[in-house]
């Protein structure tokens, strides 16, 4: 083999393992003519996988104060690396700072839980970036505690989580204080992934762009989630979540408030059900949302499933509206001074059929199983006829009283009807035909039928 050959098949090799393997060490010799390849572990770093509190002196008994314990898992962090709580219950007065990329992880929302019983905030995080919790839980019992507060912070993350509070119908109002999770000053890009946000107050509040729930659940909390701030910037999109409670009217007033001007809200999938006002959108001469939807949304109240005070561009499609256990409440209230056009399309009561669609402003176009309301057409309307099929048709009570045939014969059904004409005095004459086939007019006075 020529020293030529030699050196390409080296550099093959070479090129293989530094495009392909970058953490494997990829070494070349040369036995005779005939090139060999060995292959070692290269070393990640020269930190541990995770810092275990229990290393640091703490815990986790539900009694003892593991406030310093957790503080020196954090001392001197200044690079991403992952703080481990065993399962346990770990009691502590305040948290420690965390930094840029750090995780925080437990063995599951259930089995690893954070208690903290004073008033105050838990953890607050300013301006971090992909902060990660994962698989644990925080429990506060302070009237006026707040669990977790991101300000300025993006691309943070909560994967089965759970933050849960002390509120309740039998506990009511001595915890309606408590807030769950906050986020403020243009926080953005958070994801809450299979998590739970339970018995609060308020259990997620924010004033920023726009974050992300999913495949999540808000429980018992006397407003699940609250839009607010008044910025203009204020957007959230929840996918496939819950929000449930009992039937007590001190639990839950109402799972969803924007209560002023916001940007885009979008709910996909969306289950509600136990509280006064499932929905409630905007507020008279103070604002609302520039975008609102509900797409494929199952909604249940006992006095209201979806309010629209004040929005810009409404969209509501595929979504049923019930009433809780002994309740009629109303299925769509709207302003409509402050919401006067918007879109619903296939709304459906669960105790009837199509929502009425008197319950919607008179610019909104509706449309329903087989029925529409409010369509306006610009340009040229095409109607095509099925085969034979009339091409249009009126009803009143069940009953044809005119069609358009495809050819574009027009047929009236109703002798009372028929062709009105309007004189050039303001007098209005409808056209009648006799059984000799005679026409005549006959007078209606200057009332339009």
């Amino acid at each position: 083999m020529t020293s030529s050959g030699v050196d390409r098949r080296r550099l093959l090799l070479g090129g293989l393992g530094a495009a392909s393997l970058p953490l494997v060490a990829a070494a070349c010799s040369r036995d005779d003519d005939a090139p060999t390849t060995e292959f070692a572990n290269a070393p990640i770093g020269d930190a541990p996988a995770a810092r275990n509190v229990r290393d640091f002196g703490a815990t986790g008994d539900g009694t003892t104060d593991d406030t310093a314990a957790i503080a020196r898992a954090f001392e001197g962090l200044d690079r991403p690396t992952a703080v481990y709580l065993p399962t346990g219950t770990y009691r502590v007065t305040s948290w420690p700072t965390m930094p840029d990329y750090a995780t925080l992880s437990g063995d599951g929302a259930d089995v690893t839980t954070v208690l903290y019983e004073q008033n105050g905030t838990l953890i607050e995080l300013r301006d971090k970036q992909r902060v990660n919790f994962r698989r644990l839980g925080f429990f506060l019992t302070g009237p006026t505690a707040t669990g977790i507060v991101l300000a300025g912070c993006f691309r943070c993350s909560f994967d089965s989580v759970t933050v849960r509070g002390n509120h309740s119908s039998s506990t009511f109002p001595q915890f309606v204080e408590q807030r769950g999770i906050v986020l403020s000053d243009n926080t953005g890009g958070t994801t809450f992934t299979n998590c739970d946000i339970n018995n609060f107050g308020v259990g997620l509040t924010t004033r920023t762009i726009q974050n992300y729930v999913t495949a999540s659940k808000f429980t018992s909390n006397r407003v699940g989630v609250l839009g607010t701030g008044g910025d203009f910037t204020a957007g959230l999109a929840l996918t496939n979540v819950e929000f449930v409670s009992d039937n007590n009217r001190d639990t839950t007033d109402k799972h969803l408030v924007v209560d002023g001007p916001a940007n885009d809200w979008w709910l996909t999938n969306v289950w509600f059900e136990g509280s006064d006002v499932a929905v409630s959108v905007g507020a008279p001469d103070v604002g609302g949302p520039s975008q609102f939807g509900m797409v494929n949304c199952k909604v249940a109240a006992r006095t209201t499933c979806i309010e629209l005070r004040y929005c810009r561009q409404p969209y509501l499609a595929n979504v049923i509206l019930d009433p809780d256990p002994d309740s009629t409440p109303a299925e769509v209230v709207i302003d409509p001074v402050h919401t006067p056009t918007g879109t619903a399309i296939n709304l459906i009561s669960g105790s009837d059929d199509d929502v009425d669609f008197s319950a919607f402003p008179p610019d909104w176009t509706v449309t329903g199983r087989g029925a529409s309301a409010g369509a306006t057409y610009t340009g040229t309307v095409v109607a095509r006829a099925t085969g034979d099929d009339d091409l249009l048709r009126t009803e009143r009570d069940g009953r044809t009283t005119a069609v358009v045939r495809p050819d574009g014969t027009w047929v009236s059904d109703d002798p009372g009807a028929g062709v009105v004409l309007k004189d050039s005095d303001g007098g209005y004459w409808r056209l009648v035909v006799g059984t000799d086939g005679a026409l005549r007019t006959d007078s209606l006075g200057r009332t339009r039928p």
